[in-house]
């Protein structure tokens, strides 16, 4: 009895001899109009082979195309990929360029139309733990900033420099505890109607005007701009807007709540302010 792997053996050996034979009466058949009886035989057994074998050879060319097919959808997919990346990346650097040459336009416009002399810097650092205290600027004693000097935006007041460095300069921000500033009612101007304006207490990144006699003209919607008083911060500064008022527990003084003209959230451009004749800085009130 023959094993399986003889009895394949066999039955392959058999196919080939029988194809041999069919390619061997093809070619003796070549000018003859009729075929012999054994033709017929080996083609009638084996013809279904042959069937066979064209299948798989279709199936494994389909196979193999499908492979190609596939890999070169991965090829494409993955390029695609990559020129979306690059496409996002692409738009948000125009977004950003977009914003930063509004910023860099208003800021000219603002220095054109300024009564002050100018510097104009980078906000090069903000320690993430005191958002709104102080800050970093890239300009210093090099390019004439000096210690007190005003920072604004062409939206208002920010701050004024706290210490300086030949190429650096540190700004103490209106948010912080420790500034105070001297201002008034932009609208009204009344004489004595003069507050303090500084951080407002549990509301960071706010303002709070305070100060302010019981029958000050101030109201929601006014602009607050500094008084001029005491010698840092030049007359004329827009401080913030009155968001509301309200009256100390004794009902003798007024105070207001502001929101600041700058946007503290985000400082990415400023100016010194350089005064043309250099007071003696004894402090802010």
């Amino acid at each position: 009895m023959l094993t399986p792997l003889k009895a394949r053996k066999k039955t392959v050996s058999l196919l080939l001899i029988l194809v041999l034979m069919l390619a061997l009466s093809g070619l003796t058949a070549q000018g003859r109009q009729n075929i012999t009886f054994l033709e017929e035989a080996l083609l009638t057994v084996v013809a279904p082979v042959q069937g066979v074998f064209q299948h798989l050879t279709r199936t494994a060319s389909s196979v193999l195309a499908t492979v190609k097919n596939y890999q070169a959808l991965l090829e494409e997919n993955s390029r695609l990929r990559d020129q979306l990346a690059a496409s996002s990346t692409l738009e948000a650097r125009l977004t950003e360029l977009r914003k930063e040459n509004y910023r860099l336009r208003e800021m000219l416009e603002f220095k054109a139309q300024s009564d002050y002399a100018l510097v104009p810097a980078e906000v090069i650092a903000r320690d993430g733990s005191n958002w709104f205290h102080t800050m970093t600027i890239n300009k210093g004693s090099v390019h004439g900033v000096e210690k007190n000097m005003a920072v604004v935006t062409s939206e208002g007041l920010v701050g004024n420099v706290l210490s300086v460095s030949p190429i650096a300069s540190q700004v103490l921000l209106l948010t912080d505890a420790r500034r105070a500033v001297s201002a008034m009612v932009q609208r009204s101007r009344e004489p004595g109607e003069v507050g303090i304006v500084e951080n407002a207490p549990g509301i960071p990144g706010f303002l709070r005007m305070s100060n302010l006699p019981r029958e000050a003209n101030i109201q929601p919607g006014d602009t607050v701009i500094s008084s001029g008083l005491g010698g840092i911060f030049p007359k004329g500064l827009v401080i913030g807007h009155v968001l509301e008022t309200g009256e100390d527990e004794y009902g003798i003084l007024k105070h207001a709540l502001l929101l600041p003209a700058a946007n503290f959230n985000r400082l990415e451009e400023v100016f010194v302010v350089i005064p043309v004749i250099m007071p003696n800085y004894e402090g802010e009130l």
